[in-house]
């Protein structure tokens, strides 16, 4: 969030309290949990992805190609593990061992809820943007992570990194102290999206905003706050806090 500017947020957070009274063709459309539906006409507020004959977006097409011109065997892996794994244990990993689905249920149920709704909000967004992926700009980009050119212009903003704001968002809320961990592997794991080659660097920006929209559209629920407080109380405990 340190990189979005105060007055974004503000405007972000603001209009989305006002609004609380599938990314894939297939999937049947999400029914809000915590959210009103609402909340995907807000999507207009993200910053919008750079043109596409634009500096920046040249800038990001050198950046995936740098990056996959020798990728260690450690990058490969770990972007490929990320890019397996879209939830909020994957960014709590770095948490140890204890942070498991398993062994802690009320926090995986607070995060299939927080998914459901974040998919609704990500969905909005590439609808909206329509942003062509690395790949299909530039033929001679390879995803190093299985995906294949010619699928929907859904780049921006990224549904994994969207994912894992808001996991760091609604972890730090939980723990404030490992909050400084917690967004970095936030940061890393959305990184990881650009050495798949599945993401710009500036999907990213799409991305954090998106998470942004997200909890600040859910803060006010009663049932968000019944699920968090007690997801809060068992992380800590399974923590040692």
């Amino acid at each position: 969030m340190t990189n979005l500017k105060l007055t974004r947020n503000t405007i972000l957070l603001g209009c989305l309290a006002a609004a609380l009274h599938g990314q894939t063709p297939a999937r049947a459309p999400r029914k809000p949990i915590f959210i009103s539906p609402a909340v995907a006409e807000s999507v207009v507020l993200i910053t919008p992805p750079p043109a596409l004959n634009s500096k920046k977006m040249s800038k990001d097409l050198s950046e995936i190609f740098a990056l996959h011109r020798a990728p260690t065997a450690e990058e490969v892996e770990k972007a490929n593990w990320d890019n397996k794994h879209e939830d909020l244990f994957a960014i709590a990993n770095v948490l140890g061992p204890k942070f498991t689905k398993e062994s802690l249920p009320a926090t995986a149920a607070l995060w299939a809820d927080l998914a459901n709704d974040q998919g609704i909000v990500v969905s909005a967004a590439k609808k909206f943007f329509q942003h062509p992926r690395p790949y299909d700009v530039d033929p001679n980009i390879k995803s190093i992570c299985g995906s294949k050119p010619g699928g929907p212009k859904n780049s921006y903003p990224s549904g994994h990194a969207t994912a894992g704001y808001l996991s760091a968002l609604v972890l730090t809320m939980m723990v404030p102290e490992k909050g400084e961990i917690v967004r970095a592997r936030a940061e890393e794991y959305a990184h990881n999206r650009v050495i798949c080659g599945d993401h710009y660097a500036a999907d990213l920006v799409g991305s954090k905003e998106a998470a942004i929209l997200t909890l600040g559209n859910i803060l006010g629920n009663a049932k968000f706050q019944q699920e968090f407080a007690a997801a809060k109380a068992e992380v800590r405990s399974a923590l040692g806090l």
